[in-house]
């Protein structure tokens, strides 16, 4: 046996150990084998589950073989010439992906720290990084508006507080007041 039979073997032994029934007595934990024996429909969601991930990994090896193919092909009937110019181009689009990637990437590092000097959290600048420094900065201006107006309104509303009592009645005087506190009868 191979490196990894042997090793996927261990594993299959590992998982399928009992730590007691099916049943579960004694609040022992089940294994994932045993709760999937335990419930059909587990098994079988497991098992579509499984299935649609494979299907999905080998039709994304099926294309980037034929891509790979088709590449092949391509390059057998071009000249010398041809394929080193093929070459430059794909080699030239895929520093330009990097390039555009490292740009959105400092774009982001930038608008996080210009959102800390003005106070705000860091953690915006994925939402507020455009694709120019001109789109970046508009978003972070909007954006501090709209922040700075929901604060003053947070603030006003917890300083406005609760509503102030009601007027007392004519009829109950601070007299009339005391004497409850004190138990003694109001006067008529």
């Amino acid at each position: 046996m191979d490196e990894e039979t042997k090793t996927v073997e261990q594993t299959e032994q590992q998982t399928t150990e009992t730590v007691g029934d099916s049943q579960n007595p004694g609040g022992a934990e089940l294994t994932f084998d045993q709760m999937l024996d335990s419930n059909p429909a587990y098994r079988s969601e497991f098992d579509r589950r499984n299935v649609k991930a494979v299907e999905t990994a080998r039709k994304k090896w099926e294309a980037a073989q034929i891509e790979e193919q088709d590449e092949a092909k391509k390059l057998e009937k071009m000249t010398a010439a041809q394929r080193e110019r093929y070459q430059l181009d794909k080699d030239r689009a895929a520093f330009d992906a990097q390039r555009a990637s490292f740009a959105a990437e400092q774009m982001r590092v930038t608008v996080g720290a210009e959102l800390q000097k003005r106070g705000l959290d860091a953690s915006f600048a994925k939402y507020l990084s455009g694709k120019t420094a001109e789109e970046s900065t508009a978003n972070l201006e909007e954006f501090e508006g709209i922040w700075n107006k929901a604060i003053s309104a947070a603030v006003t509303d917890l300083m406005r507080g609760a509503q102030p009592p009601k007027e007392p009645s004519q009829t109950n005087n601070a007299d009339d007041k005391m004497r409850s506190w004190f138990g003694l009868k109001p006067k008529k």
